[in-house]
């Protein structure tokens, strides 16, 4: 069965699979356990399952958590992403730049336009 992403989830899986090659290179210090969540994650997401955002909240959150060291290998996006008990870890500022970026995504979509969420990513999150 084929399934179609979003512009918007396919942009975070390809987010994770990032953090998986990177976490994947350290894998002297990152748990299996940790790794093969991760893939769980991606596969949900992939699949639509109505878990992955739950499944991400949680793994997130206990990565955080356990494993601080490794946050700053995670994309701010990924919190945002997934959300919940995940939006601890950013600031208001990032919060804000966040909300804005989606509400642009959602205002190209309704308009019909293209969308560079990487683009306006970098421009709301560098001022």
């Amino acid at each position: 069965m084929s399934y179609v992403l979003t512009s918007r989830t396919q942009y975070h899986v390809e987010l994770l699979q990032q953090l998986q090659q990177r976490l994947q290179k350290a894998s002297e210090v990152v748990p299996a356990a940790t790794l093969e969540a991760l893939e769980e994650i991606i596969v949900a997401l992939q699949h639509q399952q109505p878990h992955a955002h739950e499944l991400g909240q949680d793994w997130l959150s206990t990565l955080a958590t356990h494993q601080p060291q490794l946050v700053p290998a995670i994309e701010r996006d990924l919190f945002w992403f997934f959300g919940g008990s995940c939006l601890h870890t950013l600031t208001d500022e990032e919060i804000e730049s966040f909300q804005q970026l989606d509400e642009q995504a959602d205002e190209a979509e309704q308009a019909g336009q293209p969308f560079d969420r990487t683009a306006v990513r970098k421009a709301l999150l560098s001022r």
